[in-house]
């Protein structure tokens, strides 16, 4: 739990340091509540942007999973981080937005059970399955309800070709970070995908609203939903 309380208390930190300038980045739909209404969900359609590539992957141990077994089957939401980042627009901005979507997940008994969210890191040598398993625990109790899983590579080997397809690039800073580990830099992607394991959108740090990352999810659970009975 050591890697979760230096995450969680360096998201505590710079939130506070760098509020302005978290919601400056914000949408304009965030900052100012129900200032400004978001779409009706069902009322608008999200584009087929990429199929999520394949990929291998660890959770737990070193067992390997394809990737699929985490992006089908399931509205996803997914995103890159690794477990010592202290970039307040990068993994903890990524995950407070996850935190917020799994909480309002749970207080809707429609999408119980059919949302799940992916953790995948950037750093395979730090981020073992075994350091993974720390983050993992904490919500383990809500599992049934919102699945929250934290992955991991064998090495950049197998990392690196996922990455490049789904379009995140990353660059590895050799000087030790704070924490005592690497910095990895790169741009925040969260990406939504449907039951059929394609991207249906993209958020960034401008663009990571809970309200409406849920209203998109709602969107993709209708579609399904009439998908489903036909």
């Amino acid at each position: 739990m050591r890697e979760r309380a230096r995450l969680l208390g360096a998201l505590c930190t710079g939130f506070i340091a760098l509020a302005g300038l978290v919601e400056a980045s914000l949408p304009v739909a965030a900052q100012t509540g129900a200032g400004l209404a978001l779409p009706a969900p069902g009322s608008y359609r999200l584009d087929h942007i990429q199929r999520v590539p394949f990929g291998i992957v660890l959770e737990g141990n070193r067992f390997p999973h394809t990737l699929s077994r985490y992006t089908a089957g399931a509205i996803t939401l997914l995103t890159f981080f690794y477990s010592y980042c202290a970039d307040p627009n990068g993994c903890p901005l990524a995950w407070e937005a996850f935190e917020q979507a799994r909480e309002r997940i749970i207080g809707r008994p429609d999408l119980r059970g059919k949302v799940r969210l992916v953790f995948l890191s950037l750093d395979p040598a730090h981020d073992t399955p075994d350091v993974l398993k720390n983050f993992a625990r904490h919500y383990e109790p809500d599992a049934a309800i919102v699945p929250w899983h934290f992955l991991t590579t064998y090495s950049y080997l197998f990392l690196n070709p996922v990455l490049r397809d789904m379009g995140e690039e990353i660059s590895i800073d050799q000087q030790a970070s704070s924490t005592g580990g690497l910095v990895v830099n790169h741009l925040l992607k969260v990406f939504l995908i449907d039951k059929q394991g394609w991207v249906r959108e993209i958020y960034s740090n401008q663009s990571l609203d809970p309200a409406a990352i849920l209203g998109d999810i709602e969107t993709l659970s209708l579609e399904a939903g009439k998908v489903d009975h036909h």
